[in-house]
């Protein structure tokens, strides 16, 4: 019991740190980690999965609460755009976990390596994006809510990836893009966790958990990645972000690959 509860904290101190030193969702690095714990330890790789992604997401109401706080006292978030898109976000990942609920696990891998490998190539090959001059505003904020809430829940990210680029190309400056994407990811986590916990599931190999949410780990890389992830951001000001993120690009196409070939 001791070996896990030391895994869980590194793996959240791990995502953490990445995500404040490279701004990337912590489900990156967490649902491949729990992937691998929970195989390891027992789990059938066709459960492993959707528990990895419900407890990646779930962790996310912990670490976004203290990115929320953090870019509130800054004065950075636009409230307005949170009220219009974060609710879309959310029904779109209480869809996405549902539809992660119903699908097999080695599909719902596949999905998870297809999108992180398109991630990953864009860390590579693109460092910044660049916000476009137009008026601030979400557009089709009903048709991108959903559809980057669904994918999100369904891999167990914040949305981040998604949410800070269609905010920049909306005309967001950078900071306050991340900031609104901080709060629609605490809505999108929120509504996809609660569709996870609600979902029957039976795990008689795994304890404490609730749906396909294990609460151990929840709490633990949660409370972990919130006390990191300022150590991320001090970090970026020494360390050259954008090698990092190419490298960082890299191994999410290394995850990928062993995503695809590892659940059987």
């Amino acid at each position: 019991m001791f070996a896990i509860t030391l895994i869980l904290l590194v793996v959240g101190v791990v995502a953490g740190i990445l995500a404040g030193l490279l701004g990337i969702g912590g489900g990156l690095v967490i649902v491949p980690a729990l992937v691998w714990l929970l195989v390891a330890h027992g789990l059938d790789g066709e459960a492993a999965v959707p528990v990895a992604v419900a407890t990646s997401l779930a962790t996310m109401l912990l670490t976004a609460t203290s990115a929320v706080w953090f870019q509130q006292r800054r004065g950075a978030l636009d409230w307005t755009a949170v009220a219009r898109l974060a609710p879309a976000v959310a029904v779109g990942a209480a869809a996405g976990a549902a539809l992660a609920v119903l699908i097999p696990g080695q599909i719902l891998a596949l999905v998870f390596a297809g999108i992180v490998a398109v991630i990953g190539l864009r860390m590579i090959f693109a460092t910044t994006t660049p916000t476009v001059a137009r008026t601030p505003f979400p557009r089709l904020w009903w048709l991108a809510g959903p559809i980057i809430g669904a994918v999100s829940a369904m891999i167990g990210i914040g949305g981040g990836s998604f949410n800070v680029p269609y905010l920049a190309r909306n005309g967001y400056p950078m900071v306050r893009a991340v900031a609104i994407a901080s709060a629609c990811g605490w809505l999108l986590a929120a509504g996809g966790t609660a569709v996870f916990m609600l979902s029957a599931a039976e795990l008689p190999e795994l304890n404490w958990h609730v749906g396909y949410v294990w609460i151990p780990a929840m709490a633990l890389i949660g409370l972990a990645g919130m006390l990191a992830a300022p150590a991320g951001v001090a970090l970026a000001h020494y360390l050259p972000a954008a090698r990092l993120r190419r490298l960082f690009g890299c191994v999410l196409i290394l995850v990928a690959i062993r995503m695809v070939i590892g659940i059987g």
